[in-house]
């Protein structure tokens, strides 16, 4: 369960992330959502590493390195993965 302080910071990382067009699939999506949940946002970002030269290495990197300033923890980091889609169309 989301502490207060959690959802404070993940309301501010939402906001700094922002309406924009990702070109993030929902397979890549699946898989930071499931190694945040498992192993941190460390393994996390390694992964998005891994995609280097792609525009969704780009933005996913844009995305952790937000939920990383704030603190999120690896739920929070899961539920903006699930809802990126929604944060960026603005619909949020």
């Amino acid at each position: 369960m989301l502490k207060p302080k959690d959802l404070e910071n993940m309301g501010k990382a939402i906001e700094e992330i922002g309406s924009g067009k990702t070109c993030i699939t929902e397979p890549v999506i699946k898989a930071v959502k499931k190694i945040a949940m498992e192993k941190g946002i460390d393994a996390a970002q390694l992964y998005a590493g891994q995609l280097t030269g792609t525009d969704e290495n780009t933005e996913l990197m844009r995305v952790l390195n937000i939920c990383r300033k704030y603190s999120l923890p690896p739920e929070a980091i899961s539920q903006i993965m699930d809802k990126l889609g929604i944060i960026e169309s603005g619909k949020w």
